[in-house]
């Protein structure tokens, strides 16, 4: 079962307001109850282009074959290789015959270019090859490279229909030439997650905690469901958030009826925040007005499909205005204003508008400074530093940072 709460993040309104007034609702999902294990149907699509050669390629099988050891007999396993083309290694088949499918995997060898599309092709056809309701369906990704032979646009094509087939992608970029706008927009669009691994020796540690993320998956296919009263709009610019574990905007879709977010999947006893953005017009009544009604539609492992009790949004007009703060929804909106501002910082060093990009980083230092992340808070002094001594900032920094302001919570 899954219970969901909210909270504005300022409860009141004037009650003759001339124009729009910006609110955010915050919504605090909670699972809580024991489930069976996971059963996994997982590919792995995995770079073996040249640069892989050497460490990135060992640890990389080896990492595979630790995967393999700790999943079980009823689970699926697959394995796409790819380069300047994609290639089948191991097709969908049940993990009892792990010798055989861990000596498959040490033949991998390194070769080639970069061609993820192909990749993510085959990958997600293997995974349709065995579909129960019963399973999560996933995709590990991994690249070191950016995607020379491939085609982008049909990356994130992919990524939307995986997403529509219940096929979620963990996007991991190791070293620090691959394209860390690609693999987010992939894992985003298909409710995944994405990782920057700065060394082959951490893929193995990688890998695991994937695993062990997979088989503490209790629902999936969470779908936030909202229907708007005539007083209020999403942003059009952003209208929603899932903040945890890592931040990804969510577009929402308009069934006919009311507004649907796809909000991925959730594990045993945890908890999900999703933030949405709003617009209110005066409202009707004094007092009490109904901003929304909400509710949430989720899947256990069975495959059955269940919805959350309704939930009424509300929110008081004053006559003599008095805001009333929540602020623990302050402060996760400004968690995700640092990561959207850091997207601001990448395209202004693209434009090569060093001294715009400074000033967006003061603003993000001072936000989280009052958010205590002194992990956070370093990189982006880090920042500051390198582009008032060299006016720019150096790749891995980049990724660095850019993954560390997406990262609220490691699951």
């Amino acid at each position: 079962m899954i219970k969901v709460s909210y909270h504005f993040d300022n409860q009141t309104i004037p009650k003759n307001v001339s124009n729009e007034e910006q609110r955010f609702v915050l919504l605090r999902l909670q699972s809580e109850v024991e489930v069976p294990r996971t059963k996994l149907n997982l590919c792995f699509v995995l770079d073996k282009s040249g640069s892989m050669d050497g460490a990135p390629i060992e640890n990389l099988k080896r990492a595979v074959k630790d995967v393999v050891d700790l999943m079980e007999e009823e689970d699926r396993v697959s394995v796409i290789l790819f380069d300047s083309e994609a290639r089948v290694l191991i097709s969908n088949s049940p993990l009892d015959r792990k010798k055989e499918i861990k000596n498959r995997i040490e033949e991998i060898d390194a070769l080639g270019g970069t061609c993820i599309d192909e990749g993510l092709e085959k990958g997600i056809e293997q995974i349709e090859v065995f579909k129960e309701k019963e399973y999560v369906n996933w995709l590990i990704l991994l690249t070191d490279g950016k995607n020379e032979h491939g085609d982008d646009e049909k990356c994130l094509y992919l990524a939307k229909e995986a997403r529509k087939r219940s096929i979620s992608i963990t996007a991991l970029g190791l070293g620090k030439y691959w394209d860390p706008t690609l693999l987010e927009k992939i894992a985003d669009f298909s409710s995944g997650r994405m990782f920057y691994l700065e060394n082959p020796e951490d893929l193995r540690e990688r890998f695991k905690k994937e695993l062990q993320m997979l088989k503490n998956i209790a629902f999936k296919d969470l779908v936030l469901k909202v229907k708007l009263t005539p007083i209020a709009r999403f942003s059009e610019l952003n209208p929603g958030f899932v903040v945890t574990p890592q931040i990804q905007r969510v577009e929402p879709l308009w069934n006919g009826e009311e507004w649907e977010f796809e909000v991925g999947n959730m594990s045993r006893n945890s908890e999900k925040l999703v933030l949405l953005h709003m617009f209110l017009k005066a409202p009707p009544h004094p007092y009490i007005n109904k901003v929304a009604e909400m509710t949430l539609q989720y899947k256990d492992l069975n495959g059955k499909t269940s919805n959350t009790e309704s939930h009424t949004l509300i929110i008081e007009a004053t006559e003599l205005y008095s805001p009333q703060i929540n602020q623990e929804v302050r402060e996760v909106i400004d968690r995700v204003s640092v990561y959207l501002q850091q997207q601001i910082v990448e395209s202004l060093l693209e434009e090569n508008k060093p001294n715009e990009a400074l000033t967006v980083l003061q603003t993000m230092e001072h936000t989280v400074m009052k958010l205590e992340d002194e992990e956070l808070k370093g990189l982006i002094e880090e920042n500051i530093e390198k582009i008032k001594e060299e006016g720019t900032i150096s790749e891995d920094l980049r990724l660095k940072t850019k993954v560390q302001t997406k990262m609220v919570m490691e699951e």
